[in-house]
């Protein structure tokens, strides 16, 4: 069963369909929430204040000391693909500035 659940604010803009949503319990007058996060279920649409989840939130009563939070899957934690990149770095001080070390990881994508 689908389930709507709408927030206040704008939601985070990395939010996406796919993505696992979970939430912990939040107390305010500690500072601390919840060891361990509960699964809520898979995003399957997100709206700029709203998200549509493929299960209904369980125990969830309060939602002011509910945090919500979401795991992307792994197969979009992938690196840059191509055959050819471009980097262009800028700084607007107006003293001499030194880049200390910039690296990257290069992989052959196709042959």
């Amino acid at each position: 069963m689908a389930d709507r659940i709408n927030f206040s604010k704008k939601i985070n803009s990395l939010a996406q369909v796919g993505d696992t949503l979970y939430f912990t319990t939040y107390d305010v007058a500690t500072g601390t929430t919840a060891p361990t996060p509960v699964l809520v279920g898979n995003i399957t649409q997100v709206g700029e204040k709203h998200v549509v989840v493929d299960t209904a939130p369980t125990n969830v009563t309060d939602f002011e000391s509910v945090f919500f939070l979401f795991a992307k899957p792994d197969y979009n934690n992938t690196s840059l693909k191509g055959y050819f990149q471009s980097v262009k770095i800028e700084t607007n001080l107006s003293t001499k500035t030194e880049l200390f070390a910039l690296g990257t990881e290069v992989s052959e994508s196709s042959k």
